[in-house]
C-alpha cells in the first residue's frame, strides 16, 4: 500500500508549525502571512487573532512604534463576521453535506461580485470556521487536511498553468514525493487525509477558452478522485466555473436558462437603502467592539456609521481601511479614539497634491 509522505505522516505540534511560520526569533518588519502552506494555514486557523488587552500593553503615553502590538493589531485587525459571511456558511454547509458521502455528481459553490466587496475575506472565514469547527468535534490531527486553499496559478512556458504544482506546495510534497505522477500523488493524499473543501481564489484570472477548458480538466479530476467540494471565488466567477457553459452536446430550449446547478453567491457594495445602512451599521460596530484605545467607549465607532458609510461609499476594503488606519493615527497622536475629524483627515480615497 502506498504510505503518506514523511511530511505528512509524521505529527506536526502546533509549536513546530509556529516555529514553521515565525522561522527563527530574529527583528523583522511586519509582514503579512500568506495561507499558501500547509504549515501558515494552520497557524491561521489554531491562532486567531485577538484584540489585546489594555492592561496588558503599555501604558498610555508610552512611545508606539510600528513593532508595538497594539499598533500591529490596528493594522488589520481580525475579520469581522459580516451577514453575508453568516449567509455564505449556512449555503456551504448545506453543499457539503449533499456531497458528503457521493463518489460522484457533486457540484460546488461559485463566489462572485464587484471588486473590493470582501470575496477572498469571505473565501477564508469560511474555510477556517469549517476546519475550527471539524477540530472541536473531532479532535486536532496533524493527518487530516479538511481544507486546501490556493490561488489561481499563473501561466508558465507554454501558456498552461501547472495546478498539480500549486496544491503539491500547499500539501508540503516535494518533488521526489510527487513520482511520475503528481495528480495521482496529490489525490492520494487527500482522499487520505480527509480533504473535503478545496478554496480557490482569483478563478477569474483564467481566460476563455483553452485556459479555462484545461484548469477544469484538472480541477474536475482532483474533485472526482477525492470527493471534495470546490468554491470558486473571482469576479464574474459564474461565466468561467459554470460547467453548463462549457457543455457542447446538450441543445438548448428556446428561453431556456443557460446557467447550470452551482450555488452562486454574489457580494456587493452595501447601498444606502435602509436594509444597506442598517447591514453597514451592524459590521462598523464589529470593529468598534475590537478597538483597543485607551480613550475608546463602545458605541463611539458606531455613531459615525453614516459617515462611514459615505467615504467607504459602502465598500468593505474602503471601510476597514479607513478603520485601521484612524485607529493607528489615534495611537501615533495620543489622541487615543476615533472621531469625525480624524475620519476626515483620513488619506483613503482621497486626492493629495504633492
Amino acid at each position: 500500500m502506498k504510505r503518506l509522505p514523511k511530511t505528512l505522516s509524521g505529527r506536526i505540534g502546533d509549536q513546530a508549525l509556529q516555529d514553521l511560520v515565525d522561522g527563527p526569533d530574529q527583528l523583522r518588519p511586519p509582514a503579512p502571512v500568506w495561507c499558501d502552506t500547509l504549515a501558515n494555514w494552520r497557524a491561521r486557523v489554531n491562532h486567531t487573532p485577538q484584540p489585546p488587552e489594555l492592561a496588558d500593553c503599555a501604558p498610555r503615553g508610552s512611545e508606539v512604534g510600528p513593532d508595538d502590538p497594539r499598533f500591529l493589531f490596528h493594522g488589520s485587525m481580525r475579520p469581522v463576521r459580516t451577514p453575508a459571511i453568516s449567509t455564505a456558511e449556512v449555503v456551504v454547509q448545506k453543499q457539503l453535506m449533499a456531497n458528503a458521502r457521493r463518489t460522484s455528481g457533486r457540484i460546488g459553490v461559485i463566489v462572485e461580485g464587484p471588486a473590493n466587496t470582501g470575496k477572498s475575506e469571505l473565501l477564508g472565514y469560511i474555510g477556517q470556521n469549517y476546519e475550527r469547527r471539524l477540530n472541536n468535534r473531532y479532535g486536532h490531527n496533524d493527518d487530516r487536511i479538511p481544507v486546501v486553499t490556493l490561488s489561481v496559478p499563473a501561466k508558465g512556458r507554454g501558456g498552461s498553468r501547472n495546478w498539480a504544482d500549486a496544491f503539491a506546495r500547499f500539501l508540503g510534497l516535494e518533488q521526489k514525493e510527487l513520482g511520475s505522477d503528481p495528480t495521482d500523488s496529490i489525490c492520494y493524499v487527500m482522499r487520505h487525509c480527509h480533504t473535503q473543501l478545496v478554496l480557490i481564489d482569483g478563478i477569474d484570472r483564467l481566460e476563455h477558452g483553452a485556459d479555462v477548458q484545461q484548469s477544469f480538466a484538472f480541477l474536475r479530476n482532483i474533485s472526482d478522485e477525492t470527493g471534495a467540494t470546490f468554491l470558486y471565488c473571482g469576479r464574474s466567477s459564474r461565466s468561467l466555473v459554470d460547467p453548463m457553459l462549457r457543455d457542447r452536446e446538450t441543445r438548448l430550449e428556446p428561453d431556456e436558462d443557460p446557467w447550470g446547478d452551482h450555488p452562486v453567491l454574489v457580494t456587493s457594495r452595501l447601498g444606502y437603502d435602509k436594509t444597506g445602512k442598517d447591514r453597514f451599521r451592524r459590521i462598523v460596530h464589529e470593529f468598534d467592539k475590537d478597538l483597543r484605545l485607551f480613550e475608546h467607549v463602545v458605541g463611539d465607532l458606531t455613531k459615525l456609521a453614516p459617515v462611514l458609510h459615505l467615504r467607504s461609499k459602502g465598500y468593505l476594503r474602503a471601510l476597514s481601511q479607513l478603520i485601521c488606519q484612524a485607529a493607528q493615527q489615534a495611537m501615533l497622536t495620543g489622541d487615543e479614539r476615533i472621531t469625525e475629524e480624524l475620519l476626515e483627515g483620513s488619506m483613503v480615497g482621497r486626492v493629495i497634491g504633492i
